[in-house]
């Protein structure tokens, strides 16, 4: 498929392959299954299957137990309420065809499948008590279902656990990774290289070196973009177009002693 930019239909004719990652994002993937080694992975968004493939290829070396897939295009837009974006207007839904790879790979003994969205999809998984140790959040592009979905990943995943956010180019899905490098026990474990600091960001990180000046980062940062205060470099996060973190400690709710965050705390972001 990413030879040659075009899945094969069920009736042998070809569809231009869309919604992928690629095969620097996919390599990245299966470099850190084979590292941590996770018995469970999850992947929201599935399209026409290049990344499951990748991820289920490398569960299968490493002899990992289950791949959980959340996919409601997968088969078509079940409801009205659900429209499909700019990305899927040519065809609604994939025609199983992300599905049909995988078993023709020969990894659907690894896949279970969830035809809903992932906002249901997720908290019933969560509340079944499933744990899951690798996740790829692919999905819906906006803050709010990609907080959702990171949210629902967070209490599923265990600590030493590894998260993946695709497509953290977008600003919704950057917003995210920020959210986490300062609310959440999270290191960066890997970041894409496929996406250089702009020479525009590099003279913008210039121009507004001194808004970060201890004396009067107090005083900005009211005033100022958080982003301008903190920038990436700063919270360790790479330019790259995905961004993986290892969990290092659970969600503990408190008074912020012993590394827990209290009921209230905030921290633009």
């Amino acid at each position: 498929m990413l030879a040659t930019g075009s899945v094969t239909a069920a009736d042998g004719s070809t569809i231009p392959l869309n919604s992928e990652v690629s095969r620097e994002e996919g390599s990245a993937l299966q470099t850190l299954i084979h590292l941590y080694k996770p018995r469970v992975t999850l992947e929201v968004g599935l399209a026409y299957g290049v990344s499951a493939l990748f991820i289920c290829e490398a569960l299968a070396a490493v002899e990992g137990k289950k791949h959980i897939v959340i996919d409601p295009y997968q088969f078509g837009v079940q409801s009205v309420n659900f429209v499909a974006g700019p990305s899927h207007t040519t065809r609604i839904g994939f025609d199983g065809l992300g599905l049909a790879n995988l078993d023709r790979a020969g990894y659907m003994h690894l896949v279970e499948f969830h035809n809903q969205p992932s906002y249901r999809a997720l908290p019933a998984l969560e509340a079944a008590g499933q744990r899951i140790d690798f996740a790829f959040i692919d999905g819906w592009h906006t803050f709010d279902y990609v907080m959702v979905d990171f949210f629902y990943v967070d209490r599923m995943l265990g600590v030493g656990g590894i998260v993946v956010l695709d497509d953290t180019g977008y600003p919704a899905i950057r917003k995210l990774a920020r959210y986490i490098a300062t609310h959440r026990s999270y290191s960066v474990v890997s970041g894409g290289a496929g996406r250089p600091v702009s020479p525009k960001r590099r003279l913008f990180d210039a121009l507004t070196a001194t808004l970060r000046m201890p004396l009067l980062s107090g005083a900005s940062r009211h005033l100022i973009r958080a982003d301008v205060l903190e920038p990436d470099a700063s919270l360790g996060l790479p330019p790259g177009n995905f961004i993986a973190f290892q969990k290092t400690g659970q969600d503990v709710l408190g008074d912020g002693l012993d590394g827990s965050r209290r009921w209230d705390q905030h921290h633009d972001f």
